[in-house]
């Protein structure tokens, strides 16, 4: 038994020490990363030309997924030499004009002052309302959002032919067929109803 053991054990030291030296990483291909360059995804997750290819596993995804402008990663071998790295990046879609968040409520680091200036703004007073703010902006994507303002009794949003005001996210949603029928002006939304004015 013992001499079985001690072969199982050589046995799996030969095929590791093989596997470190062939086969190897001849090319490594990053699709899906707009943010992060080719060199950032690599480095994060890991993987360079070189490195024996049957030691890269979907493990190493999880430092690169840590990074808060990664979202997924598929890491896929290749046969016999290539390494398939897909990123999909969050994408800012709200800035307070110093920060700026993905839809999921991330905070993106980095962000350009460009960038920032194209952003909806988020602004306002009391107690951070971001979560909610990011529903209403999702709830309302297509309607050109160019100002959120939050305060303690609800939201005012600019859009590009109104202003929307709604105590809470949920309220906009109970009332949305209500909303949906007016066409400009002040639009105001109430637990039984909306009203506007021009």
């Amino acid at each position: 038994m013992r001499i079985v053991s001690v072969t199982a054990f050589v046995l799996l030291v030969l095929v590791v020490g093989i596997t470190r030296f062939w086969p190897i990483i001849e090319r490594v291909e990053v699709i899906g990363n707009d943010h992060r360059s080719v060199g950032d995804v690599m480095r994060l997750a890991g993987v360079v030309p070189g490195d024996p290819f049957l030691w890269v596993t979907s493990f190493r995804a999880r430092r690169l997924l840590a990074d808060p402008w990664v979202l997924q990663v598929r890491i896929t071998r290749h046969w016999p030499d290539t390494i398939a790295i897909a990123v999909s990046e969050r994408v800012p879609v709200l800035s307070d004009g110093a920060r700026a968040w993905a839809l999921d409520g991330v905070e993106l680091p980095g962000v350009s002052a460009e960038r920032h200036a194209s952003l909806p703004l988020l602004e306002g007073w009391g107690s951070p309302r971001l979560e909610e703010a990011l529903v209403l902006l999702g709830m309302l994507e297509g309607y050109g959002v160019e100002v959120i303002t939050y305060t303690p009794e609800g939201f005012e949003i600019l859009l590009t032919n109104a202003t929307v005001s709604t105590p809470t996210a949920e309220a906009l949603r109970a009332q949305w067929s209500a909303f949906e029928s007016q066409r400009g002006g002040r639009i105001a939304v109430y637990p039984w109803g909306v009203s506007s004015a021009p």
